[in-house]
């Protein structure tokens, strides 16, 4: 393999709107783990957490949307080398590679069916202030589903938290009124854990209500 061949992938990622993180040593992901759980690293070794809640994960290309480089700043080349200077630790394997912006027809949900019901039972005053009626509400959540996966795509999110259980980001979605708030817009924000190959895992369908987001 020639200098070029080597390098070029990396140049790829970095000019890229959206990239997908992959580990090709690592064979584990997010879905490797029983829903909800978080990934341990004694089960996991010798990948560690961080690389494996992003494995095969795709990204919007920009600070605060994407998992955060390793700062070497305060290291020098003689304690760690060039070559073992990881993405995200010393010694990852990790790389990040250049791919199309998600198609909004191929980005999966996984939601827990007692999600709706959730919502409906803390949230119900939030719904009804919006203009909807009870037999709205599979038209409330299908719109917010759909809402969900173009902000994605749109890359109009930002990280909540990276954590054991994943890359948690918050989309900013706008939700129209029906009824009598059929001239009003809603602007909410949504949570979801990015998961493997264009999927997104549901944490909260509203988790904040602003009409500053």
């Amino acid at each position: 393999m020639g200098l070029l061949d080597e390098f070029l992938p990396i140049f790829k990622a970095y000019a890229s709107e959206w990239i997908q993180i992959k580990d090709k040593f690592c064979p584990f992901t997010l879905e490797s783990v029983p829903y909800g759980m978080s990934i341990d690293n004694n089960l996991t070794d010798p990948h560690c957490w961080v690389c494996v809640t992003v494995n095969k994960c795709w990204f919007k290309n920009e600070e605060g949307k994407k998992p955060e480089h390793f700062d070497y700043s305060t290291y020098s080349y003689s304690s760690i080398g060039k070559s073992n200077r990881g993405i995200y630790h010393p010694f990852c394997h990790c790389r990040e590679y250049a791919i199309n912006v998600p198609k909004l027809n191929d980005i999966g949900l996984i939601i827990d069916p007692l999600k709706s019901n959730d919502f409906f039972k803390r949230k119900l005053g939030w719904f009804r202030e919006m203009g909807y009626k009870d037999a709205d509400k599979n038209e409330f959540i299908n719109l917010l589903q759909e809402k969900a996966k173009d902000a994605y795509r749109k890359g109009n999110y930002k990280k909540e938290a990276h954590n054991k259980y994943g890359y948690k980001i918050g989309l900013f979605i706008s939700i129209p009124g029906k009824n009598e708030k059929k001239n009003k817009i809603y602007n909410v924000k949504t949570i979801y854990i990015i998961f493997p190959n264009e999927k997104l895992r549901l944490i909260t369908y509203i988790g904040d209500w602003n009409e500053n987001l």
